[in-house]
């Protein structure tokens, strides 16, 4: 189940503000598919615990992850935590910030933490994006991708989360697919 370094525990200071509603799905990644079969679930920042967290993780099919959504409503406003899914297989280091630093706004980057997903890396901030907001934000990652070099953010994750209309980054460590859980790296 999760620990300390789970991504929860950094959103949580979201949901712990409890007038807020969280979007997650049960999912089944498909390979080279334009969409993954997912069964969405919306649950209020108060009803938002560990325990709520490891119960829906111990209730997946065996081929089901768990995935938080970037679509959160608070007070009658659509909002979205910006998420980054790298494409990076061996670290998030000074120059990919720099590079990222470039692009993102300061507010994102000064709170974002960054986790190891086994074989890239996730990123989340806890800087609330409108929608016009998240689709320039979502135009900024790709641009953090250099010309003619290998890829830093996932572009197919972007093409695939600009289609849903949300982002979506996975929680658990359940079909076999996967090396682990999300966990926490130190981030410059």
């Amino acid at each position: 189940m999760i620990n300390k370094n789970h991504p929860f525990h950094f959103v949580q200071q979201l949901f712990s503000r409890g007038d807020g509603n969280f979007t997650f799905s049960k999912y089944v990644y498909t390979p080279d598919s334009l969409f993954d079969e997912r069964e969405f679930l919306t649950l209020s920042g108060k009803d938002l615990t560990e325990e709520r967290v490891n119960r829906e993780i111990a209730s997946l099919r065996p081929d089901q992850e768990l995935a938080m959504h970037s679509n959160v409503r608070f007070k009658g406003k659509n909002l979205h935590i910006p998420m980054i899914d790298f494409s990076l297989a061996d670290s998030v280091d000074g120059e990919v910030f720099n590079r990222m630093s470039r692009y993102l706004p300061k507010a994102i980057m000064l709170n974002m933490a960054v986790y190891s997903s086994g074989r890239s890396f996730h990123a989340y901030s806890t800087t609330l994006l409108g929608p016009k907001e998240w689709f320039d934000f979502m135009g900024r990652l790709l641009l953090i991708n250099p010309r003619n070099q290998a890829d830093i953010v996932d572009s197919r994750w972007i093409g695939h989360r600009l289609i849903g209309g949300f982002g979506s980054l996975r929680w658990s460590n359940n079909s076999g697919q996967y090396l682990g859980l999300p966990e926490r790296i130190s981030f410059p």
